[in-house]
Order: C-alpha cells, then sequence, then structure tokens
C-alpha cells in the first residue's frame, strides 16, 4: 500500500524531489516497477513530473487514491518497506549458506548486506547559512583539542597535520619493504596507547609475541635483538620495564594475528574486532595482507575493494584507521599518489597519505596528501630501530620546531587557538 500512497502523492503534487533527492530506484516500488520507471524517465527527459492525466493513458488500471499523510511518513515508510522486503531475501540467503555448511560466506554475506540496508535512509540536508551549530564544535576544539585529535607520536608530524582526528581519519603509510613502516606503525599506535585509548593493531605477518617485543623496544628503547634472542645481559633491565608497563601507558594495545582467526582478516573481521575490543584506533599491517570479503578475481579489484570497505568501516565507526600499503616498484623522482601499489582507489580513499623512505639510517617522512593540511614537507629523522629511536634532524626547510610552525602557517596563517598554543 505504501508503494501506491507514495506514487499518487508524486503524481499529485508534481513534487519530483521526492525521487529525486531520496536515491529510490525501482527496488523500491517493486509492486509498481513499470510505472516508476515511467514517471523517473519522464522527469529525466522533460524535467517534470507527468500529470495524471498522461500517467493514466499509460497505467489506465492504476488506481488513484486519496493521500492524506505527510512526505516524512511516506518516506520513512517507503524505506522500512524496502528494507524489510530486502532483509527477508538476506535471511533466505544466509539461511541457504548455512544449510550447505558454508557458515563463513554466510557471515560475510549477511554484515555486507546489512551494512546496505542501513544505509538506506532519508535524505535530510542541512542549510549552513541557518544551521550555525558548527559554532559549538569549534568552541569544543577552543577548550579540549585533544577531544577531537590524537597526537602521532611524531610531534613534528603533528605540527603540520594536528594529529589524528579522531572521527574522519584514513590515513595510509606507503613505502617499499625494509624501510621501517611495521616500527612506524606500531610507534603511532604506542603513542594513541600513551593518551589513554585502545588502539587495535592487525598484524598480518608477525605473531602477536613479535609485536610486543617490538613495542617494549619503542617504549623502553631496549635492544629487539637482545629481546628477539634472549640475551641474559637485558634479563633485569627488562622485567623492570615489564614491572612498570601498566604504569607506564594509560591505554591498551590489542593484537590481532591471522591465527586468532584461522587466516587472514577480511575488514569484516576487523569490524568484529573493533567493536569487541571497543577500539579508539585501529592501525592495519597491511593492505596486501587482508582478505577481500567481496572475492574479487583480479589483484586491482580485490586492493579497490578492500580501500573501499576500510572507508566504510572508518565512516560507520567513527575511529581513525592507519594502515600501511606498499609502494609500488617503479622508480620515479618524486612520490606522489600515483605510486601506491595495487589501486589508486587507496589514494582516494585516504585522508592522508604518509610516504616513508630510509637510507643510511636516515627515515623520511613525506607527506604527499594531507585533506586538511599543507602537503609536499619532508620531515627527517635518524633512526636506531634496534633500539627504537627517532631522532629528528632539521634540515634547511625545518631548522627547528618554530621553523616547522611556519610550514603549518602556510596553510593557516593562526596556529593557536583561542589564544593557546594548540601544539
Amino acid at each position: 500500500m505504501i508503494q501506491l500512497q507514495m506514487l499518487n502523492r508524486i503524481l499529485q503534487s508534481g513534487n519530483t524531489s521526492l525521487l529525486t533527492l531520496h536515491n529510490f530506484t525501482e527496488e523500491y516500488f517493486s509492486d509498481y516497477k513499470k510505472e516508476y520507471n515511467w514517471i523517473s524517465e519522464h522527469i529525466k527527459k522533460y524535467g517534470n513530473c507527468p500529470d495524471t492525466v498522461s500517467f493514466l493513458d499509460q497505467f489506465p488500471s492504476f488506481d488513484i487514491i486519496e493521500v492524506n499523510e505527510t512526505n516524512d511518513y511516506l518516506l520513512t515508510s517507503l524505506i522500512e518497506d524496502f528494507n524489510k522486503r530486502k532483509l527477508a531475501k538476506v535471511f533466505n540467503k544466509v539461511r541457504e549458506l548455512l544449510n550447505n555448511n558454508k557458515t563463513q560466506e554466510a557471515l560475510n554475506y549477511y554484515i555486507n548486506a546489512v551494512t546496505d540496508v542501513t544505509s538506506s535512509t532519508d535524505i535530510q540536508s542541512i542549510d549552513i547559512i541557518q544551521d550555525t551549530s558548527r559554532y559549538d564544535t569549534y568552541i569544543d576544539k577552543c577548550n579540549d583539542y585533544n577531544k577531537f585529535y590524537i597526537k602521532t607520536g611524531f610531534d613534528e608530524l603533528d605540527t603540520l597535520i594536528g594529529g589524528w582526528d579522531k572521527q574522519e581519519e584514513l590515513a595510509t603509510l606507503v613505502a617499499r619493504p625494509g624501510v621501517g613502516k611495521s616500527f612506524c606503525l606500531q610507534k603511532i599506535a604506542i603513542a594513541a596507547a600513551q593518551q589513554g585509548l585502545t588502539v587495535g593493531i592487525y598484524s598480518g605477518e608477525m605473531s602477536e609475541a613479535k609485536v610486543g617485543y617490538r613495542i617494549d623496544t619503542l617504549i623502553s628503547h631496549i635492544p629487539n635483538s637482545g629481546i628477539m634472542r634472549g640475551d641474559p645481559n637485558i634479563k633485569t633491565e627488562y622485567k623492570r620495564y615489564l614491572e612498570g608497563l601498566k604504569d607506564t601507558i594509560k591505554g591498551s594495545i590489542k593484537i590481532l594475528t591471522p591465527s586468532m582467526i584461522n587466516g587472514p582478516a577480511g575488514v569484516n573481521a576487523l569490524r568484529a574486532f573493533v567493536e569487541k575490543d571497543h577500539l579508539d584506533m585501529l592501525c592495519v599491517d597491511q593492505h596486501s595482507l587482508l582478505e577481500d570479503d567481496r572475492k574479487a578475481k583480479t589483484p586491482f579489484e580485490r586492493a579497490a575493494n578492500i580501500s573501499r570497505d576500510l572507508k566504510n568501516l572508518q565512516v560507520l565507526k567513527k575511529i581513525p584507521i592507519i594502515a600501511i600499503s606498499q609502494q609500488n616498484r617503479t622508480e620515479a623522482q618524486e612520490q606522489n599518489t600515483t605510486q601506491v601499489a595495487q589501486s589508486d582507489r587507496i589514494s582516494q580513499d585516504s585522508t592522508i597519505l604518509l610516504f616513508l623512505q630510509q637510507k643510511e639510517n636516515l627515515l623520511t617522512l613525506n607527506l604527499v596528501k594531507s585533506r586538511d593540511s599543507v602537503t609536499g614537507k619532508k620531515l627527517n629523522y635518524a633512526i636506531d630501530l634496534n633500539r627504537g629511536i627517532f631522532n629528528f634532524v632539521p634540515d634547511s626547510t625545518n631548522t627547528d620546531k618554530e621553523a616547522l610552525k611556519g610550514l603549518k602557517e602556510e596553510y593557516d596563517s593562526d596556529i593557536t587557538t583561542c589564544g593557546e598554543d594548540i601544539y
């Protein structure tokens, strides 16, 4: 009945926005597909809604009824009708897969389908001229900047980007193998945990113990080689460090590996990880070690699907996701967005692209893309990964922290918030 009511309202009111602004398709009008498509084509071709006379010439048996409900009621009811029918199909498919002992396939199908169903909602735009409630968010940032951003673990990077956006960040670290990108990701995770957050790390190739040893080195600067090889000379120092670790780190770092879930994780598994452990931030090591829940046939499609699903997960859960991606092997003088391996979709979906290079223990962070700050700036660090040491090295373009603030001023002439330095 709701489909009939909506079509009558459209015909009688001539309000084309009821169709054009709400992402409706013929699937919303399963009992009246021909009628819907004819109205839709008329709107596209002539720019207006057909009148009732013209419509009845095409569909003489269509029931013209009086509709007294509000537009909001009709829109909500039509969406509910669509979701009910779609869920019924989903449950039937899940039952079929379960009956064939395809439990994991059934779970993946269910999660993807439910995401599609819950996204089918009425569009409600905001008039930013009339609605100035965003000023309240600005005041919140004035009073508590850390409520909105997470320190990255690299002070100089924080000076440029302000930190990871707590609700709208999908950052990607890009490098070739052996550069130290996993160490950087773990350093980022530690910084967030030191701020009292619960951080998740998905490690696609390292065990939880090996990740733990690296994190120990990054916090304590005890040689990683000694921890890994069981050097008895560091036994007392290592034990003392571990006994005080809970007092050093306010938050938590949760590790997930393929061995814990009987194979590589897809984004659906990462979503379960986020929800089960109530994560405030997710770190993914790395794109190429994730499973594509959509089962694409080509590497390019697979990478694009994973990137798209990570983006959807970030939007859905509103937590920052920091991921690692391989740099392609083509030789180029300048790093740019085209050098992310497998798919340019990763570059498009990322809010920040940070390319890493290492030469003779000098690590360079190249800010190739940043949605909300300057780009094209490079930060150099003298590193000793065995001891977890990253020392900033000023150069001619960034001589010290004050000069770095000057770089930020290219994007924003005032880096202070309410009279206090936000960095």
